[in-house]
């Protein structure tokens, strides 16, 4: 499979999952709906580890179980931010615009920080584009 597939059709994932954050009911713990979701998440992963991987063991590497703790608590901080924005009355389509035109801009400016990456024309004027999307998405939303 070609990962463009898997780049357009794995938001369909995330707006599922943030449109059913947005139904929870008010009062509802948001670090326990983290926690059972985390906990689900780990399970699957570890099927699909299990799944896929020629090698069957759980454990890694000790020099890798810091980045994955890391990953792990960013995740896990991530839904929360998620769940606790549509807990305080984020409209679904306006949180989307503003949370994947931003994941779009972080992940450009980390490819560039991190990863020395270079940006052409086209990409700089996306970036111009989203921006400009954003502002005029916040400033004219009523």
């Amino acid at each position: 499979m070609d990962w463009r597939v898997l780049a357009i059709i794995t938001p369909l994932l995330f707006v599922t999952f943030q449109a059913l954050s947005k139904t929870l009911p008010k009062g509802v713990s948001i670090f326990l709906v983290n926690a059972y979701a985390s906990f689900i998440g780990a399970l699957i992963m570890l099927t699909l580890h299990f799944m896929t991987s020629k090698d069957k063991t759980a454990l890694l590497e000790p020099k890798v179980i810091p980045k994955a703790l890391a990953i792990g608590a960013l995740i896990a901080l991530g839904n929360f931010g998620i769940i606790k924005a549509y807990s305080l009355g984020a409209p679904q389509s306006l949180f989307t615009i503003l949370f994947y035109v931003s994941l779009i801009i972080y992940g450009i400016l980390f490819g560039l920080i991190f990863w020395h990456e270079h940006l052409n024309a086209v990409q700089i004027f996306g970036i111009l584009l989203a921006i400009t999307g954003i502002f005029i998405t916040v400033h004219f939303k009523k």
